[in-house]
């Protein structure tokens, strides 16, 4: 029987649920601590599979893994380029709107979309601002589909690339759903 069909299928559905939490790091920053524990679960479900022989629970463990390492990429290169933009830019005014964003940021006292509003608002920044929201959308929705496609094929019992296009359109639709649905609080939530 193949492990992604047995009980320890719940130990992957957990994986899977806090990287699916982790995917809202952008928008709430201690959600981003869910991943953590994901290569706690997925490194000794790995080994335990390839005893067992379970190709599918290997390949579940392998998707969790590289779910994990995209999300570390997406949200490091996103950090990393606002960096550089601070370190680059030297119009005063702007650098000093820009630091403003940023602090605002990371106290919490602004979220990832009034963030982007307010840079979008900077006439200097705006072809960066432009290029920061493809990354963050990539960052907000790639990792939470991942997520749910996953979790679909532990339902269904499959390895994640083994999905039919529907259940991956499933995904994708239920990560634009759900990103969406919390773009819609926080806009509701403005003044």
């Amino acid at each position: 029987m193949p492990l992604a069909a047995t009980a320890v299928s719940l130990l992957f559905l957990a994986g899977y649920t806090l990287l699916a939490c982790g995917a809202f790091a952008l928008v709430k920053p201690g959600l981003g601590l869910l991943i953590v524990p994901v290569p706690l679960l997925a490194i000794p479900l790995h080994f335990f599979a390839r005893h067992m022989g379970d190709v599918v629970g290997v390949a579940h463990s392998r998707w969790q893994m590289r779910t994990f390492g995209l999300f570390l990429l997406l949200f490091l290169v996103l950090v990393s380029s606002f960096f550089i933009l601070g370190l680059s830019f030297t119009d005063g005014q702007a650098l000093d709107r820009l630091e403003a964003v940023g602090n605002a940021y990371n106290m919490g006292k602004a979220d990832l979309y009034t963030s982007l509003a307010a840079l979008w608002e900077i006439k200097e920044l705006q072809g960066f601002t432009i290029g920061a929201s493809v990354w963050t959308a990539l960052a907000l929705l790639w990792p939470l589909k991942r997520a749910i496609q996953g979790m679909l094929a532990v339902i269904v019992g499959v390895a994640p690339k083994a999905l039919s296009a529907p259940w991956c359109w499933l995904a994708l639709l239920a990560s634009l759903a759900a990103q969406g649905g919390v773009l819609a609080l926080l806009l509701a939530r403005q003044p």
